[in-house]
């Protein structure tokens, strides 16, 4: 039977919905192209491309157009380790070091920390690891040999004990890609096709150049404007490129938990191990796991150089989507699509689905003790975010960047209006973790990372000459802006999105750390923030107007600056920035 030939009944609907929908939602997100497939265990039941490669509007998307599949090439790297493993190559537990001596990172809790990294840390973002490397991320990219990118790791600082946490890092899935050279003896886009891309009988495209040169390649773009090149020496965290037709395959494949046309290319056991985690939102080995509405999803998404991917792949429910675009600000336009279409699916399956609620909603509101509070304030972190939970008032509080008033019900169950409502969990009567009840994400959990300081800080004078505006690059092309400045409580703030503490290294005056471990060093007209190079702005009225005499910018950059400007107490500055809005 043919992918194409798969009929599913009452389906029909949804696709006819879809055909009229999607044109209009691409309308709405100024997508150029868009491919989407949704998938069974027998095949795939849809596959269909809309509008264009690119903006010239001159070749048509369609089943064959290559989209790069951005992160959620992680799935791709996590089965093709996961096959190395299988044949007896390696093994999940083995430590990068046995393979990869060379490589080193510092650490705030032992030199040899790193020793302790294995594939599985590396699979599930558990290593400690920085998102980026020095050299080659995807933020302020600058071309560079594989090498020079997987070299660039080695001297980065771990923000945890290895294993002690979650942290998102694009260069620890290039490790496992670089340490399965090593271990195969071949090139990493050579092995992929032959232990996957032949056996599922579809191909992986890994080089950029090469690929861009195909007339039937999808373009990135942001907003108007076309994105730089995909980063190609992110073998392993985002750089593969599929169709949407090939990409259908894959989602088959992990729905018949590794079987091909009756063929186990890829043992259930290590599917299963794939998905399997003991947290609600959280992630498993090249896998998002949440449940929502009654149902566990297993996904990944990816965006990145003006594309997105999303992909949904649910077993027990004989039920996948995977939806490919080449336009990345869509306002999780894409993101959505997916989601409320597989909720159709299952609808349409009979499955049930049921809204998850906080569990203490109708119980009533009480009076808690301002010192059991108290013992639930710190630092929380998880898959998603980091949030802080303080207390004031005999009233606890949460804050994800806005301050949200938390009602108890019991010692440890909290309501609210967004999320539904937080519980935490105790071990001897302090926190080890919570769980965050939200309308559209299902339960998130967070593990509990302790408290701030609260003596003051030092206020040193030498820390004034970090003060100042400054700007990274993502993908190539637009700038997104943060500010450094010393607060009234004498501490050294970083400020991007919500401002953030710096703590000076105990013997290296310019190394800091966020509370939640990330590194941050001053250099001489910079700062990296976990790797990420950010330069520092002397005159942003002038760098800003003469970026904007160029090709379409989003005008949420001189937003982002003005705001960080007023931070920094230049409010002549802010203004004459948001002047440019007008011109």
């Amino acid at each position: 039977m043919s992918n194409e030939d798969v009929k599913i009944k009452g389906f029909e609907t949804i696709i006819d919905d879809l055909r009229n929908e999607i044109p209009q939602k691409m309308k709405e997100g100024n997508i150029p192209g868009l491919a989407i497939a949704l998938v069974s265990k027998n095949g795939t039941v849809w596959c269909e491309g809309f509008g264009y490669t690119d903006m010239s509007r001159r070749r048509a998307v369609d089943t064959d157009t290559l989209f790069c599949l951005q992160s959620t090439t992680k799935t791709v790297t996590t089965v093709a380790f996961l096959l190395a493993v299988q044949k007896g190559l390696v093994e999940l537990d083995d430590c990068l070091v046995e393979y990869y001596p060379e490589f080193t990172v510092n650490s705030r809790v032992g030199k040899d920390q790193y020793k302790k990294i294995t594939f599985r840390h590396l699979l599930s973002h558990t290593s400690g690891l920085t998102r980026e490397a020095q050299v080659g991320g995807v933020f302020n990219y600058v071309p560079c040999a594989w090498e020079e990118h997987i070299q660039s790791i080695s001297g980065s600082w771990l923000k945890f004990p290895v294993g002690k946490g979650f942290s998102y890092s694009n260069a620890g899935m290039d490790l496992v890609v670089y340490a399965l050279e090593r271990i195969t003896g071949v090139s990493y886009p050579e092995y992929v096709q032959e232990i996957l891309g032949d056996p599922l009988g579809i191909t992986y495209h890994y080089d950029t150049k090469e690929v861009y040169k195909k007339e039937n390649a999808a373009k990135g773009y942001l907003g108007g404007m076309k994105a730089a090149h995909v980063d190609p020496v992110g073998l392993g965290c985002g750089a593969a490129y599929l169709s949407i037709r090939d990409q259908a395959v894959f989602v088959k494949f992990l729905l018949n938990l590794g079987t091909v046309d009756g063929k186990q290319v890829l043992k259930a056991e290590y599917i299963d191990a794939m998905r399997s985690t003991d947290k609600e939102g959280w992630y498993g080995l090249g896998t998002f796991v949440n449940t929502e509405d009654g149902i566990t999803l297993f996904y990944h998404p990816g965006g990145g150089f003006g594309l997105l991917s999303e992909m949904y792949w649910l077993p027990e429910y004989d039920s996948g989507i995977t939806i490919l675009t080449n336009q990345e600000y869509t306002d999780n336009l894409i993101s959505v699509t997916a989601k409320k279409t597989l909720k159709r699916i299952l609808k349409a399956k009979g499955v049930p689905l049921k809204p998850i609620d906080f569990p203490f909603v109708d119980t009533p509101v009480k009076d808690v003790d301002p010192q059991l509070l108290e013992r639930l304030t710190g630092v929380y972190s998880g898959v998603w975010d980091s949030v802080s939970i303080s207390s004031s008032d005999g009233k606890l509080y949460l804050d994800s960047g806005k301050k949200i008033e938390l009602t108890p019900h019991t010692e440890t169950a909290f309501s609210a209006e967004s999320p539904k409502g937080i519980t935490f969990q105790l071990k001897k009567g302090e926190p080890v973790s919570l769980k965050m009840y939200t309308k559209n994400s299902g339960i998130l959990h967070m593990d509990y990372r302790g408290r701030p300081p609260e003596e003051p800080g030092p206020n040193k004078k030498e820390w004034r000459k970090f003060e100042g505006l400054y700007c990274m690059n993502i993908y190539g092309t637009e700038l997104v802006h943060c500010a450094v400045k010393v607060e009234e409580d004498g501490y050294l703030y970083l400020r991007w999105g919500r401002s953030n503490r710096l703590y000076q290294h105990e013997t290296i005056p310019t190394l800091f750390f966020m509370f939640r471990g990330d590194a941050v060093i001053f250099e001489k007209d910079h700062l990296r923030l976990d790797n990420i190079y950010c330069k520092k702005i002397d005159d942003p009225v002038a760098t800003l107007t003469e970026l904007f005499k160029g090709p379409e910018h989003r005008k949420w950059i001189l937003d982002g600056a003005a705001d960080n400007l007023k931070y920094l107490g230049r409010d002549e500055e802010a203004e004459k920035v948001l002047q440019l809005k007008q011109k």
